[in-house]
């Protein structure tokens, strides 16, 4: 069973789950998911403000389960998610604790719109221990914008939009932000030592 078929069975609660499961596990790709909802919005299956709601909020739901899971079992579990050794985890984690007190919360926002970079934010908001309500409104916000834009794509192209082509841009879009991230990183680490 495919995408296709799992969504237009079982619609509005499909779309939910995936998204549940995307938001903790970040499998499967939103942005497959959206394009192809996009895709039935524009078939008239599906409804545009619907599926964005419960897209969002499942995204949302399963973002605050993932952040709330590594704001109680911390370095531990965002360790073995990571997957990092732990003299690295350590400063990354100090840095990163750094940027959000300095440069504020707008990071968690701007990263949740990052393609590559969005699945790690509830893991970098719950190690830097930022407020729920306030981490919880940002991936409602963030997730709301990011479910309009690519199911917009998806609705607008319909079955012509290349998937391969719009993961590539997704891709080159999140380098880069990682580049940028990494090299701000680099530096408060150089200046700690």
């Amino acid at each position: 069973m495919d995408f296709h078929t799992l969504i237009a069975s079982g619609t509005y609660m499909a779309i939910f789950l995936f998204m549940i499961a995307n938001g903790i596990i970040n499998f499967p790709s939103s942005q497959v998911l959206y394009l192809i909802v996009g895709y039935f919005v524009s078939a008239e299956k599906l409804h545009f403000i619907p599926a964005i709601a419960v897209g969002a909020l499942g995204n949302t739901l399963g973002n605050i389960i993932a952040f709330l899971l590594i704001k109680k079992y911390g370095h531990t579990l965002a360790h073995k998610i990571l997957i990092m050794q732990e003299s690295v985890f350590k400063k990354v984690h100090a840095a990163l604790y750094e940027t959000f007190s300095k440069r504020g919360l707008w990071w968690l926002f701007v990263g949740k719109l990052t393609p590559s970079v969005k699945a790690f934010i509830p893991v970098v908001a719950g190690l830097a221990d930022t407020p729920t309500l306030l981490t919880s409104f940002l991936f409602l916000l963030a997730s709301i914008v990011w479910a309009v834009a690519i199911t917009y794509i998806g609705y607008t192209f319909g079955e012509h939009v290349s998937i391969s082509s719009f993961l590539a841009v997704s891709f080159i879009i999140g380098a880069s932000f990682i580049f940028v991230l990494y090299r701000n990183i680099s530096k408060k680490l150089s200046e700690a030592q």
